[in-house]
Formats: C-alpha cells, sequence, structure tokens
C-alpha cells in the first residue's frame, strides 16, 4: 500500500497518510512517553562543530517532553540542552554554506480556516531556531546515512545535484528576488544508485531516510540499513532499485504537483473575496505581452498583461488590484495600481 502512494500527503483542511492512522498516528509515531523501535544516528562533535565520529544503531526511543516550534522558540535559551542544540545547528547551517550550499528558503504559506469557513493566510518563517535544528539535523543524519552506506557498499538511492549554471550574489535588500532568480540557475535533482555531490546542499553524498512513516523510498532505504545492522544481506540490490525509482518518481510529481495546484486554489480562493483590493507584487521577469509576476504577501506566481502604463523590469516592485480571482480554473486577473 505505502509503494502505491508513496508519499503522506499534505493539503490544507486534509492529510492523506501514506500508511494506515492506526500505525502512523498511533504505534509508529513519536508519542509522548511511549517507546519506539529506531535506528538511531549517534554522532559526536567537538566544540567547534567538528565531527569526531559517528555510528547508526538499532535502538529504543522515548520521546519525554513534546514541544511546539514556538515553545522552543520561546524557550530554548533557558534550557541547556536546547540551546547547545540549535548552537551546533547553527554551526553545521555556516559549514554547509562554507562548503558552497545555497539558503534558498522563503516562509511556508499556511491556509487557516475559521469556523466559518473564512480563509485566513499566514506566512511561517523558516530561518527560527526551532526550525534550523529540525532542518539541520534531518540534513545530518541523511548525509551520515548516505556516507555510511557509500562506505558500507549498502545499495541505496542516493539524491545529487550538479552545480548551478550560475551563482549570484545574495541580495539581502530584495531576498525573495533573489531566491526566485537563482531557483531558475539550479539544475534538477537526481536520484541514483551511484552516490555524487548534492552541490545545492554543499555535500559530498545525500539521500532521504529520516521520514519512513510519511515518505516510501525512506522506509525502503532505512530497511537497507537495518538488514546491514543486523547482518542480514540487503532487501533490494541496486537493479531493484532503480526499478522502483523509475515507478516511484512519476507518481511523486504528480502528488508534488498535485500539493502545489492545493495550494494556488486555496490562495486564490481567498483572493476571490478580495476583488479590488490591493497587493504587493514583484516583477520576476518581462515578456512580449505581459509580466510574470509574484505576489508577495502570498508567493504566488501569476501574470499581468502589458497594458498602457509605465514599463518594469525584473525586481520591480508595486502594487496591483485584482480584478477576477477564479480558483477551480485556475484563473487570476491582475491590473497594474501604482
Amino acid at each position: 500500500e505505502a509503494s502505491q502512494r508513496i508519499t503522506t500527503l499534505y493539503l490544507p483542511r486534509r492529510q492523506i497518510p501514506m500508511l494506515p492512522p492506526n500505525l502512523s498516528h498511533d504505534t509508529l509515531s513519536l508519542k509522548q512517553g511511549c517507546d519506539r523501535p529506531a535506528i538511531s544516528l549517534i554522532s559526536r562533535f567537538d566544540k567547534n562543530g567538528n565531527l569526531l565520529g559517528y555510528r547508526f544503531v538499532p535502538s529504543l526511543v522515548r520521546v519525554e517532553r513534546q514541544l511546539t516550534y514556538d515553545q522552543v522558540n520561546e524557550g530554548y535559551r533557558e534550557d541547556g540542552t536546547l540551546e547547545q542544540m540549535y548552537r551546533l545547528s547553527r554551526i553545521l547551517h555556516q559549514k554547509r554554506i562554507d562548503q558552497g550550499a545555497l539558503i534558498l528558503s522563503l516562509p511556508e504559506v499556511f491556509i487557516q480556516f475559521g469556523l466559518d469557513s473564512s480563509i485566513s493566510i499566514e506566512m511561517i518563517p523558516q530561518d527560527t531556531p526551532s526550525r534550523v535544528m529540525v532542518a539541520e539535523f534531518m540534513i545530518l543524519y541523511n548525509w551520515l546515512a548516505a556516507t555510511f552506506c557509500r562506505d558500507h557498499n549498502i545499495p541505496i538511492l542516493y539524491r545529487s545535484q550538479e552545480e548551478p549554471s550560475e551563482i549570484l550574489s545574495v541580495d539581502k535588500s530584495d531576498y525573495v528576488h533573489y531566491v526566485f532568480q537563482q531557483r531558475r540557475k539550479l539544475n534538477p535533482l537526481l536520484i541514483n544508485t551511484e552516490p555524487k555531490p548534492h552541490k545545492g546542499l554543499g555535500l559530498d553524498a545525500y539521500t532521504n531516510v529520516s521520514s519512513p512513516i510519511r515518505r516510501f523510498l525512506d522506509l525502503v532505504l532505512q530497511g537497507q540499513i537495518r538488514n546491514f545492522l543486523f547482518n542480514k544481506p540487503p532487501v533490494y540490490d541496486d537493479e531493484a532499485l532503480e526499478t522502483m525509482r523509475m515507478s516511484v518518481e512519476p507518481v511523486a510529481k504528480d502528488l508534488e504537483r498535485m500539493k502545489r495546484n492545493r495550494l494556488r486554489y486555496w490562495v486564490q480562493k481567498y483572493l476571490r473575496h478580495h476583488i479590488g483590493e490591493r497587493f504587493s507584487a514583484l516583477v520576476l521577469y518581462g515578456m512580449k505581452k505581459k509580466y510574470r509576476i509574484l505576489l508577495t504577501d502570498f508567493l504566488l506566481v501569476t501574470e499581468m498583461k502589458r497594458e498602457n502604463g509605465p514599463d518594469f523590469i525584473e525586481g520591480d516592485h508595486l502594487m496591483v488590484r485584482i480584478k477576477d480571482s477564479d480558483p477551480w480554473n485556475d484563473i487570476l486577473r491582475i491590473e497594474y495600481a501604482g
């Protein structure tokens, strides 16, 4: 069943789990006070954040405290463990930047629904202490898992990315414009059985294995590591993994497209209730008869016709007015408003 679903699908108003809810939300979930079998990464660092050694081990873990992102952000300075975790995560983050990583994160667009079915939109920053910790330790786990499998000849699927066609200078004064322009220069992510550098993350090898409850390939690859740790032969060889990749990738792309379109639908549903109102926008680039525009309050890309009025160039900021929004047919009409 997981091989058919490929991933847990997170949509506004709904979540479709990859595994049955009694597993994903109960038996396998990291619930407070419950013992859970895991494959733990035990790593040692010196005070400067240099990796001294690591190992993967079968383990039994118990969540002592469940904290929200906001709780960590508000209280990590008063908690010695969390403070050290954040300090280490910042060091790991900077090390990747020094190795060529491109940091291109933008706020997450979060759709909220009121009891009266009203819609509101919140932009959740991704550079808060809690989210930096989660991101960097996830990347650490995946990097060292890839390194471990490469060094022990464990068949897995690696993720790689070649250097961008061009590396732009970071423009902190207009970071959103920089991110969208740099993303256009990126090479596609590749999945294959040979370890290669992931230039976007600044790492010499990478895989995804840290989310076996919600991603099918992570579940498969963690099984490969588990068998090695228990001195068993791998479940899949390179050929079987390649066959699996070819069947999984199209489905994963369709699901990602569905997720994007679903988010776009609800943003346009919100804008339908704000016809005639003005919103800030950014010109991404111009075409013969229209401009590619980003509505910065929602990170929504749309188009605006070239009409009588000023000419715009890439990077211009302006105000636009919503003329019409048809979420069902994905039609959004905007006009220049000063």
